[in-house]
């Protein structure tokens, strides 16, 4: 059965997530392996949730007995409050990008009420009582974490952490000192991902920095200095571009108490390095909390992470591949640890997004925010103080005047009048802000006469961006005037050999690898180009049959109508043309073959129902015309209805209709087509 509604849709897709196999039924063993990766659930109550769906006893749950078991409120019953939110999660999670992000988070809330109306079996007594003991609970385990975290602090070493002698990787002297954060930095520096440090070290440094983090920085908002003498160096979003942090830290100097640097958010997703990103700089905090401080962006954010890292995810996907699904929940904990927003000098604001939707907003009412509860509040959140954290992180400013809506889906747009009543009001110069890849291929933006300074730190965006990476500098000497330095970082595995011989940082370098980059990118984006091209053929193919049928348009067409037939069907703003040379459609009469050109991609599918689908139904067509016992021109006759001596798609189309294939109107268009190009 199909799904009927929006809420069923939501149940559907959640179905599906289950039902690994597709063959429309929820296997005891997908059942378990899906219940085990939310870390909520033991196998006993695994089991005992897959009896109470499995209502016939046949050992697999189908369409119906999934959606009665979520429906009728048995699912979440006896759930904990914490495995029924991991649940809840489960059951909304879609990978999207990051403008569906919103509109995604919406359809989330619609299930969420729509779970709570089916499920009236707890009173408010045992409401509260479970609310209570899970108060209770979680104030015991905070106790226990922060003795153990004080005695672990104090007395601790490889052999304590359970890291054995055999271990042949990066030993760091603990409790973390600065040579043992350099050393992991060069550690990475000569091995990437591939000498992985221990996850016993993964699990001490993130539980240490969450604790430390939390005790240095309670609130969401820093205020901080330059050190005397001394500079803050704010870096923008790097995104797992491990090559960019080492670059920086290579060329500006590692953290220290005169080199304090300032983190404004995403430093994780889309690239391959966020794990070891953040133990770079858990290490330089724990080793001096003065030299580091660390923004959340809107990537520090478990939902964001849950995406694909092509749809701007990816760091839940790299956390589980390097260290586990306990690790991730780990750092869920740091970036809940981590601040909103600093105050430099009682003078400059800086966030990772931008300004808020809030009139006459004050650092104090910023500062009021429970920031800790949360990696970021559920995008349709109405509470006014759950706004402003999002915009925060998600906000970016406009050349137009005023406040709107944001294409995101998230935050809001902020004009000039806005960020200067806002550093009017709270005193302060200018604001700094990351969160955007500049329009021009810089490594920075200004706007708003200049009091608003975008940062971006990873250059070669995403490996094809071609852009500038930047950080900006506040000197204590010249303070409030500021430097804005600009890189390219190479490749992590030519990095090593570049700062060897010091030329990673000429003019003459960045110039000559960000040409080399340029002409990769050019190559790499025309290839993925072609891909997107390819996925929207296939994607609206039975349109196109459809439409070729139904115009009588042949099998023949020029280049010019094949060009505006992609363009109207697929997509119009894709290089046709220059698709249809490079994939050899073109004949020399200047035509394209529609037939063998619709053909030339197909998705095999496993099913052996659907891959005999065109011979048996061909079969069907052949005994049928036998049976008519017509002889060569009669069957002739049959198909070229309007006697001119050739058989077009839409006469094929037509004698197909005549008998019972039993197929729908979309599957004959897609018969026709293949019978015709292979004809």
């Amino acid at each position: 059965a199909e799904p009927t509604n929006t809420k069923e849709q939501v149940l559907h897709d959640a179905f599906q997530k289950f039902d690994v196999n597709g063959d429309g039924k929820i296997q005891a063993e997908e059942f378990q392996k899906l219940m085990k990766s939310l870390g909520s659930f033991s196998s006993k109550e695994i089991g005992r949730l897959f009896s109470e769906a499995d209502t016939d006893g046949s050992g697999s749950v189908d369409w119906r007995e999934f959606i009665k078991w979520i429906c009728s409120g048995t699912a979440t019953k006896k759930m904990s409050a914490d495995s029924a939110a991991s649940f809840a999660r489960l059951l909304s999670r879609e990978t999207r990008d990051e403008a569906a992000f919103a509109e995604q988070a919406a359809v989330s809330k619609q299930l969420t009420a729509y779970l709570k109306e089916a499920n009236q079996d707890k009173s408010e007594a045992d409401q509260l009582k479970e609310m209570k003991r899970k108060q209770n609970k979680a104030l015991k385990q905070k106790e226990a974490r922060a003795s153990k975290n004080e005695a672990v602090g104090k007395h601790v070493n490889d052999a304590s952490l359970g890291i054995s002698d055999n271990y042949t990787g990066y030993r760091m002297a603990l409790p973390v000192t600065m040579e043992g954060a350099q050393g992991l930095v060069h550690h990475y520096l000569l091995n990437g991902e591939t000498d992985p440090l221990h996850p016993k070290y993964v699990n001490y440094l993130t539980t240490q920095f969450t604790a430390t983090y939390k005790a240095r920085h309670p609130k969401p908002v820093v205020w901080t200095e330059t050190p005397k003498p001394g500079r803050l160096v704010v870096v923008g979003d790097t995104h797992g571009q491990l090559a960019d942090v080492i670059h920086i830290l290579s060329h500006l100097g590692t953290p220290s108490a005169t080199n304090k640097f300032l983190f404004n958010g995403d430093m994780v997703d889309r690239g391959p390095y966020g794990v070891e990103i953040l133990m770079i700089l858990f290490s330089f905090f724990l080793a001096d909390p003065e030299c580091v401080i660390i923004h959340r962006g809107n990537h520090e954010n478990e939902d964001m992470n849950a995406l694909d890292a092509d749809a701007g995810g990816g760091f839940i996907d790299e956390v589980m591949r390097k260290y586990g699904l306990m690790a991730y929940r780990r750092f869920v904990s740091a970036f809940k640890a981590l601040s909103l927003c600093s105050v430099v000098e009682k003078e400059i604001f800086v966030v990772h997004g931008g300004l808020s939707r809030v009139t006459s907003m004050s650092i104090d009412y910023i500062n009021s925010i429970d920031h800790t509860e949360v990696t970021a509040p559920h995008p349709m959140a109405s509470d006014i103080k759950d706004q402003v954290f999002s915009d925060l992180v998600w906000s970016d400013p406009t050349e137009a005047t005023g406040k709107f809506k944001s294409e995101r889906g998230i935050g809001i747009k902020f004009g000039q009048d806005i960020t200067t009543k806002f550093c009017m009001q709270n005193r302060l110069r200018f604001v700094i802000r990351s969160h955007q890849v500049p329009e021009d291929g810089r490594g920075y933006m200004k706007q708003h006469e200049g009091r608003c300074v975008t940062i971006f730190s990873a250059s070669n965006y995403c490996g094809d961006g071609g852009n500038y990476g930047a950080v900006l500098v506040l000197d204590s000497q010249h303070f409030p005037r500021y430097e804005i330095i600009e890189h390219y970082a190479v490749p992590l595995e030519e990095m090593p050999k570049m700062l060897k011989t010091g030329a990673a940082n000429s003019s003459a370098s960045k110039e000559k690898q960000k040409a080399d980059s340029e002409q990769a990118t050019t190559a790499k984006r025309r290839e993925r180009e072609l891909e997107k091209m390819i996925i929207g053929v296939i994607e609206k193919k039975p349109a196109l049959w459809a439409h070729l049928v139904d115009m009588n348009l042949g099998n023949l067409l020029p280049i010019d109508d094949w060009k505006d037939l992609m363009s109207e069907f697929v997509e119009g703003n894709h290089p046709w043309v220059d698709g249809a040379n490079h994939w050899g459609i073109v004949n020399r009469f200047g035509k394209v073959e529609m037939g063998k050109f619709l053909n030339r991609w197909v998705v095999n599918m496993e099913s052996e129902k659907y891959s005999s689908f065109l011979s048996s139904a061909v079969r069907h067509v052949y005994e049928a015309m036998v049976g008519l016992d017509m002889d060569l021109n009669k069957t002739l006759r049959l198909f070229d209805m309007n006697g001119d001596g050739s058989v077009e798609l839409k006469e094929v189309r037509q004698v197909l209709g005549m008998f019972n294939l039993g197929l729908t109107s979309t599957q004959l268009d897609r018969l026709t087509g293949q019978i015709f190009s292979q004809a």
